[in-house]
């Protein structure tokens, strides 16, 4: 079933492909891992239940990008920001991004008091 789907452009609401990177929508963000991303998004074959889990119709691609170029830092190299809205399945506003080896991203939903102690 073909939806006006727009593969790899990385919109919010688009597919995120099963495994490669997507180049998403945020100017000077590197690009998002799919494979990891997709351990967060219901309905992709490498989610885990139990992950903190993007709101259905959103595959977080542009929020982890997003919280890349404007989150805190924080000491072990992950950055986290708070959206203003929510963005998790469990009502989490903020979104953790890791970056792998290869400069690549991959973001899900947090509670962002417990990394940020002023939220």
């Amino acid at each position: 079933k073909k939806e006006s789907e727009e593969e790899g452009k990385g919109d919010s609401d688009s597919k995120l492909p099963n495994q490669g990177t997507v180049k998403g929508d945020v100017e000077k963000a590197p690009s998002v891992d799919a494979g990891k991303q997709g351990k967060h998004v219901q309905g992709h074959p490498n989610y885990k239940e139990g992950n903190s889990t993007w709101q259905p119709g959103n595959n977080g691609v542009h929020d982890t990008q997003e919280a890349w170029i404007n989150g805190t830092e924080l000491p072990d190299g992950t950055r986290v920001w708070d959206t203003g809205n929510t963005v998790g399945t469990n009502g989490e506003t903020g979104v953790r991004v890791h970056i792998d080896g290869k400069g690549n991203i991959h973001g899900y939903p947090v509670d962002t008091g417990r990394y940020l102690p002023n939220q």
